[in-house]
């Protein structure tokens, strides 16, 4: 091997040492069950000039299934565009019509390649899915006096007491 090619071997891999990407996530989402939860990732690279590169989101554990590809959450998901995410670093993610099932951790991936290969993925974002506090709830009030039953259709305004 010649010295010259050892010299671009070796500047080539000082790059792409020298490349650093941070990808942030907001720890926590809360919404309610029938809603759009918005999953937020940007990055930060110490080089921008990097033309290919993508973005994906993991459930419950890192580097596993890929949300894009799963059948879970087809047609449910609405990504970034590619200008937004090579221009505004943007990553994130759209989720419609979230259940209680889609409850859990959420991990944000952001990948670019060139010569080299880099990757980075943010701490995690909580979905937390809860439900409307409303329903229907049929209380006996004074049995002996009233023998109508009282139909509530929002719990939340509502106080409940014994005598």
């Amino acid at each position: 091997m010649k010295w010259s090619e050892l010299l671009l071997i070796l500047a080539a891999l000082q790059a792409s040492l020298s490349q650093n990407i941070e990808v942030s996530q907001i720890p926590e989402v809360n919404v309610i069950e029938g809603s759009t939860a918005n999953l937020e990732c940007s990055y930060n690279m110490s080089n921008l000039d990097l033309p290919t590169g993508g973005y994906k989101w993991h459930r419950h554990v890192l580097h596993r299934d890929d949300i894009f590809r799963s059948d879970e959450f087809k047609d449910r998901l609405t990504k970034e565009s590619t200008e937004d995410f090579l221009n505004k670093t943007s990553a994130s993610i759209q989720l419609h019509n979230v259940g209680l099932t889609d409850t859990g951790l959420y991990f944000c991936e952001v990948e670019f390649s060139a010569s080299f290969h880099i990757k980075g993925n943010g701490n995690g974002t909580f979905l937390n899915v809860t439900v409307t506090g409303e329903g229907i709830v049929i209380i006996f009030i004074n049995i002996y006096y009233f023998l109508q039953p009282i139909v509530l259709s929002n719990l939340n305004d509502c106080i409940v007491t014994y005598q």
